[in-house]
């Protein structure tokens, strides 16, 4: 971004630069460095002032970045822009401003590019400046008007960068002319720097400091615990969720809600090998048992070193999880790793739940806006 930048706005010079006659033309100069600038600023104002009428426009633009985005990340599939454009209105704004920052980061360092390749012509050739037209007195009255009004910031404090009548109308390159022009005179180099200063640079860093300030409160805004942002993680880091990179746990404690009657032995191989969970206790909840519901609760105030959740795929009952889940982590604190297992139960055997219940479970417990809680599936 930043070397991109430098480089286009130091070929702006270049290109603007005449080697025939050794000079710049200073109308296309200010043409091309402020008024492209300015005309890109005044319709993304205009665009934002009424982004509410253009929403198609935005639609388009936003499928735009999208596409761009896919292929910077190389995911074909658009998942991530995905993710983050249906993951409401905080992780859109952080995004879309992040953009705008980069663009304006981008739009600093162009200019950058510009005032620094016309200082070096200044410094190391002798560039002239001028400017022609066949319309003289209007072409004349309208450059010294343009030049007044850019001038206004800082004519009171440096007189010498400000063009006079007599400066313009010695400048003006007449159809006669022939050969190189002479150098300067300082009074336009100085003027077209500090226009590009003032005008230029200065307007982009306000808009990046503040695009980039926006786009922080917007981060500050999301707690990055809600589904679609867990579900988003899991495809920046590119994990699933069979994966399961944590440390073996010793000591973890084995709920069977609901009694469904999965036999310890023929968990265990899963349990280990998948979970890399090692059960100490196994109890049963959510049971019509008083005896049953105390051990258990019993066994959570022991502070385990995590907790699976052994659970049907049909029988997601959202209200009774979720009071379960807090009930552990009033228990067992809020750093005990939670984990859903799920299998159903087919002739005395476990079997993988169906894509539809697994799709059930999932959004369920990416819901629970627990860092530490996560599901596996019976395989």
């Amino acid at each position: 971004m930043i070397f991109t930048g430098w480089g286009i706005g130091a070929n702006v010079v270049r290109i603007l630069v005449d080697q025939k006659i050794g000079g710049m033309n200073v109308v296309h100069y200010l043409a091309v460095v402020l008024g492209s600038q300015w005309l890109v600023l005044v319709v993304a104002l205009a665009a934002w002032l009424f982004r509410r009428r253009s929403a198609s426009g935005f639609t388009g633009v936003q499928a735009a970045m999208g596409g761009f985005l896919r292929k910077l990340t190389k995911d074909h599939e658009g998942r991530l822009w995905g993710r983050i454009m249906d993951g409401g209105p905080f992780p859109k704004a952080a995004l879309l401003w992040r953009l705008a920052s980069f663009a304006q980061l981008f739009g600093v360092w162009f200019n950058v590019g510009i005032i620094s390749v016309l200082g070096l012509f200044v410094l190391t050739k002798n560039i002239g400046f001028h400017w022609e037209t066949t319309t003289e007195e209007a072409m004349r009255a309208s450059l010294v008007s343009f030049v007044h009004f850019l001038s206004l910031p800082w004519v009171a404090v440096f007189p010498a960068a400000v063009p006079d009548a007599v400066t313009i109308d010695a400048t003006r390159l007449l159809p006669a002319a022939a050969g190189s022009l002479p150098p300067g005179p300082a009074a336009w180099w100085l003027f077209l720097l500090m226009a590009t200063v003032v005008w230029g640079l200065l307007p982009r860093l306000v808009l990046w400091a503040a695009a980039a300030t926006a786009s922080r409160r917007a981060l500050a805004s999301i707690d990055f615990q809600a589904r679609h942002h867990r579900a988003l993680w899991r495809d920046l880091a590119g994990v699933d969720r069979a994966e399961n990179d944590e440390k073996p746990l010793d000591g973890v404690l084995v709920l069977d809600v609901g009694g469904s009657g999965f036999q310890m032995e023929i968990m265990r191989p899963f349990l280990l090998q998948k979970l890399r969970v090692h059960p100490a206790s196994w109890q049963t909840t959510a049971v019509l048992d008083p005896g049953a519901e105390k051990e258990a609760a019993a066994a959570l105030a022991l502070a385990p070193a995590g907790v699976v959740l052994l659970a049907e795929g049909w029988a997601l009952s959202p209200p009774r999880m979720t009071a379960l889940h807090s009930q552990i982590r009033t228990a067992a604190g809020s750093t005990v790793p939670v984990k859903f297992l799920v299998a159903n139960e087919v002739g005395g055997s476990p079997e993988r739940p169906t894509v539809e219940e697994i799709a059930q479970w999932e959004r369920f417990v990416d819901s629970l806006r627990d860092p530490r809680a996560e599901v596996y599936f019976y395989a």
